[in-house]
């Protein structure tokens, strides 16, 4: 199904082009030029209930109700945050977001202001009444992830289960335990972040992983991905402590409360 076919769906103004856009691993996204601003159309891919694109929709409506910079679902003709192709396959639009996606932060300026924007956006999901329906099961679950480890231990093979025996002695103290939940973005790596040419922090893509859970959980994961100075999958990642600093530091500038000692330790702990 091409999808100018499937964007008679949706009420934009005269389209000019299409183009496809990025190297996404789970979802076909395309550019969509129109007289009037641009958007996107994107196939959904099977793997996301129905449920998570109605939990999308109701969360990013209410965050650029709030004035942040999302991407909200614009409903189809019919009024639903989703069109069906004649094979089944589901198609949302949102309006693109202006600026520019980075693999890693050049800077702790740069991450000054990542923590700055999730600093603004987890004190507005503090707020947001939405539960989420459409989660994926046992996301950020570590309690679970280590159990299902233990389970299969024995089939590892040597090499493997070396790996596996340093994971299941020291994840366990790590876990961060008894924080309060709230609504989170679950995937805060740094190419999920919107910049302006400035370096300023503007937007945020990609709420397919909202779930409820800690902060430090999203935290953790972004600083993650926000600090380390190599890549992601180099077996010498290197986390800059600068980084960090700088990125807390924002953090705490936009959430609205100081970032004491403790909850530094559980920021660094949900990193490691």
């Amino acid at each position: 199904m091409q999808p100018e076919v499937m964007l008679q769906h949706f009420a934009l103004p005269a389209v000019r082009t299409v183009t496809l856009v990025g190297r996404g691993l789970l979802q076909a996204t395309y550019r969509v030029v129109t007289v009037d601003g641009d958007f996107v159309v994107q196939k959904l891919h099977a793997a996301i209930p129905d449920s998570a694109v109605d939990d999308i929709h109701m969360v990013t409506t209410y965050l650029v109700s709030c004035g942040l910079q999302v991407p909200s679902l614009v409903l189809t003709l019919d009024g639903k945050p989703f069109a069906r192709d004649a094979s089944g396959g589901r198609w949302r639009v949102y309006p693109w977001l202006p600026g520019r996606v980075v693999e890693s932060l050049p800077d702790p300026t740069m991450a000054h202001e990542a923590g700055r924007l999730v600093g603004l956006l987890h004190k507005h999901l503090v707020a947001c009444a939405s539960i989420p329906q459409g989660s994926i099961p046992h996301f950020h679950d570590t309690d679970f992830v280590l159990t299902e480890l233990q389970n299969v231990h024995p089939q590892l093979s040597d090499d493997v289960r070396g790996i596996a025996d340093g994971i299941l002695a020291t994840l366990p103290s790590l876990i961060v335990a008894d924080e309060p939940q709230q609504l989170i973005h679950g995937d805060l790596k740094i190419s999920n972040l919107i910049f302006d040419d400035l370096g300023h922090a503007v937007g945020i893509s990609d709420f397919d992983t909202i779930l409820s859970h800690a902060r430090a959980i999203d935290l953790g994961d972004a600083f993650r991905s926000w600090c380390n100075r190599t890549a992601e999958d180099d077996p010498d990642a290197r986390f800059d402590i600068t980084f960090f600093e700088a990125a807390a530091s924002g953090y705490a500038q936009d959430f609205g409360v100081p970032a004491g000692p403790q909850e530094r330790a559980r920021h660094l702990r949900a990193a490691k």
